[in-house]
């Protein structure tokens, strides 16, 4: 818990660094950042897992439940989908294809990488 707890503030602190810097006039470009980046990662960490790296489960907990957890935002991406939704519609389905695909592509190809490194 205390490990997830810590990763988690860490996560949190930067998720919202991200997004307190990067503009969000047409799109919330933090947001679609976080995700991505996170998908990422976490992908090339259940990769390497998948070649047999040794990851301890300390850090297992620590990177992936709780840092890449906090980092990435499902909730926000919901909300901000609502209220791209009430401007313009096909902002708001852009938003979701290049969240949606783009996390799920780029959890593949960390997938993919990570086996490759740790192979």
């Amino acid at each position: 818990m205390l490990l997830v707890g810590i990763g988690g503030a860490i996560g949190a602190m930067l998720r919202y660094a991200i997004t307190d810097i990067m503009p969000s006039d047409e799109l919330p470009y933090g947001t679609i950042t976080v995700n991505l980046l996170g998908s990422l990662l976490l992908g090339i960490i259940f990769g390497a897992l998948a070649a047999d790296a040794l990851i301890n489960q300390d850090n297992l907990l620590l990177f992936g439940t709780g840092l890449l957890g906090a980092f990435t935002t499902m909730s926000a991406f919901a909300m901000e989908t609502v209220k791209l939704s009430e401007n313009e519609i096909s902002t708001a389905f852009f938003y979701i294809i290049i969240t949606i695909v783009g996390s799920v592509g780029l959890a593949w190809t960390g997938y993919k990488v990570g086996m490759e490194l740790f192979s």
